[in-house]
């Protein structure tokens, strides 16, 4: 497992910070809604404060000799060549992580992980992923680097405002494995496991859920509680489209949804707050 701290400087004391994971791009596939990865990514570019991360499946690599390959359900039938089209539709984004890092000493794109159709394509090893995004093409001959944290790890977020700690959240942060239903699936991260923020992606199910936990508060001397978030990212692709018959038909009786969409998680730490939406 893999884990790093991110330090974040804010600009004015009363700064929000907000975190939206890029997760289930699946490069590739022809269910990919292009408008809505495109408006998401201007998104994260235009706002400084607005940093994000990669969740998993940033390509689909179901590819020919995969049962599951339907050559009507993709528009890239290779490693390559999803791989390239991954790497145009996120360069001004690479760019301005590139930017952040020169300028203000800190990441726009705290991490990247690897989802079950990367790990379990055959075509990518761990090896890699790590050669890829040490080296992300910011121009013909021009790079950068960004984290990669494998299928899940641990973040810890440190934000700051002249140098001085304002707020501290530990992050988990994983792709997902599995079926069922995406509540259960969000409280299985936290057995064992003890964080601020606990998300996923896979299900593409967008969602946020916020609860109270107890715990013991030395500063009040007594018991306190805390609240936790409990985030699925979403995706950017659909389960299903017209006059085609797919791996989601195919799959079973219960027919599966797919809702392209982002969570975004938002930390206050002016007002000691952490928010969510979608």
């Amino acid at each position: 497992m893999y884990s790093k701290e991110v330090i974040i400087e804010l600009d004015k004391i009363d700064t929000i910070l907000h975190w939206e994971v890029l997760s289930d791009i699946h490069i590739g596939n022809a269910n990919f809604v292009e408008s809505l990865f495109e408006r998401r990514v201007k998104e994260i570019i235009d706002d400084p404060y607005r940093i994000t991360s990669f969740g998993g499946d940033q390509l689909d690599l179901i590819l020919p000799g995969d049962p599951r390959f339907k050559d009507e359900a993709v528009t890239k039938r290779t490693l390559g060549e999803q791989r390239q089209e991954f790497n145009d539709r996120c360069l001004e984004l690479f760019k301005e992580h590139e930017y952040f890092i020169k300028n203000y000493g800190w990441e726009k794109i705290i991490c990247s992980l690897w989802g079950n159709h990367e790990f379990k394509s055959r075509v990518v090893t761990e090896n890699d992923e790590k050669v890829y995004w040490k080296k992300v093409p910011t121009g013909e001959n021009t790079s950068t680097k960004i984290d990669f944290m494998g299928s899940k790890g641990f973040i810890r977020l440190d934000i700051r405002y002249k140098n001085k700690s304002r707020m501290k959240k530990t992050l988990f942060v994983n792709h997902g494995a599995g079926g069922g239903g995406t509540l259960k699936a969000l409280e299985n991260l936290t057995v064992n496991v003890e964080a601020d923020v606990y998300q996923m992606g896979h299900l593409h199910d967008p969602m946020g859920i916020k609860r109270d936990t107890f715990y013991y508060n030395d500063k009040k001397k007594s018991w306190d509680t805390k609240e936790q978030l409990l985030i699925n990212s979403g995706c950017f692709t659909t389960a299903i489209r017209n006059n085609v018959d797919q791996w989601m038909e195919q799959k079973g009786n219960k027919l599966m949804t797919s809702k392209p969409g982002t969570w975004t998680v938002s930390f206050d730490s002016y007002n000691d707050k952490v928010g969510q939406h979608g």
